[in-house]
């Protein structure tokens, strides 16, 4: 059962909010007692909902009310990927998936499958090197020099398949294409037949996670390689706008 004073309070800032407004137009346009509305006005002036123009004559919103919502927590991260992976993944029809650094690895925190019958998911949760996926290697190519020489100093390299790259020149080599291309590549590395394609989303120059597509060698063609560069940028330019 809806209580009355809770609704004109309700109205009178749906109203104020439209612009200034005073008194007599409140009271006429919301059908609100003299009484009433001038108790329910001196109640949101005090608590800061409400504020009054230098004469007195009109009524405005508050700074209470964008306080209030400046006091809203984000959204979680994950909430605001899930969505742009699921159109990332039926525009092309293949695994996507956004990946956050975790000191020398990557993890995947959202994954989302494609209608395809051959296709590979990396769990969520589930840790991979940085050298060996494309989310990393776009981690990697985000990182300083001296940071990268650091890094592949202090690794002990393990070969998930034949194709692995495990020593530092070929990495080196990966990582200068991913900062001239925009992205990353990893070529039956991590399993075998599937070639990751990862691009970085980025927030004033901060690398906030990699968005990457994992994709059956068979399916990887070059028109197909075209069309996934392309959704990966609106991807991750839809995620950078998000967060």
């Amino acid at each position: 059962m809806p209580v009355k004073s809770a609704g004109r309070v309700l109205d009178i800032l749906e109203a104020v909010a439209g612009g200034q407004t005073s008194f007599s137009q409140l009271m006429h346009g919301l059908a609100i007692p003299r009484s009433s509305l001038f108790h329910l006005l001196g109640n949101l002036v005090a608590r800061g909902y409400l504020e009054q123009d230098a004469q007195g004559a009109a009524y405005r919103l508050g700074p209470k009310l964008a306080a209030l919502t400046r006091q809203q927590p984000a959204p979680p991260l994950l909430n605001l990927v899930r969505p742009v992976l699921q159109r990332l993944s039926q525009e092309t029809n293949e695994t996507a998936g956004f990946y956050l650094r975790d000191g020398d690895y990557v993890t995947a925190i959202a994954t989302q499958t494609g209608s395809q019958a051959l296709a590979y998911t990396m769990r969520v949760g589930e840790k991979a090197p940085l050298y060996a996926i494309s989310s990393g290697k776009m981690v990697l190519s985000q990182m300083g020099d001296i940071e990268v020489k650091a890094y592949l100093a202090r690794t002990r390299f393990e070969a998930f398949t034949p194709h692995t790259l495990v020593t530092p020149k070929p990495i080196w080599e990966e990582i200068r294409a991913a900062r001239r291309e925009g992205f990353a590549y990893a070529r039956e590395e991590f399993t075998l037949g599937i070639i990751g394609i990862a691009a970085a989303v980025m927030q004033q120059d901060k690398l906030i996670g990699v968005v990457n597509l994992a994709v059956p060698s068979a399916r990887f063609t070059r028109a197909n390689a075209a069309l996934f560069r392309q959704r990966l940028t609106f991807a991750a330019a839809a995620i950078a706008g998000l967060v």
